[in-house]
């Protein structure tokens, strides 16, 4: 597997977990009262959406998981600090988020390395 292949594997993991991630966490452990589980909807559908598009090698859709990851990362350091009942959850997100935000920029990087002129 070349650096190229297994760098996507990876952004596509990191992506596949931090929505299952976000599915599990406002979908069964705390989901909303108000919104059920339509926010676990919302904070799954762009992550599982992207990947399809990253994995055939199209830059955009790689570079919106990167910039999407951002928002994952921001939230999941924000709940870690703010609610100690979901610490154990909001450490994967933050954890995946990074993964997710760094493996995404690898590959863009790769990417533009091996791109034919």
């Amino acid at each position: 597997m070349n650096a190229l292949k297994r760098a996507r594997a990876i952004c596509a993991g990191c992506a596949l977990l931090l929505a299952l991630n976000w599915g599990l966490w406002y979908g069964v452990v705390a989901p909303s009262d108000d919104l059920g589980i339509g926010l676990a909807i919302v904070g799954m559908a762009p992550l599982i959406l992207l990947i399809p598009g990253m994995l055939q090698g199209k830059v955009l859709p790689t570079a919106v998981l990167g910039f999407l990851s951002l928002f994952y990362l921001a939230h999941g350091f924000t709940e870690l600090v703010a609610n100690p009942a979901v610490r154990v959850l909001a450490s994967a997100s933050t954890l995946l988020a990074l993964l997710l935000f760094l493996s995404a920029s690898h590959s863009l990087r790769i990417q533009s390395l091996h791109r034919p002129e």
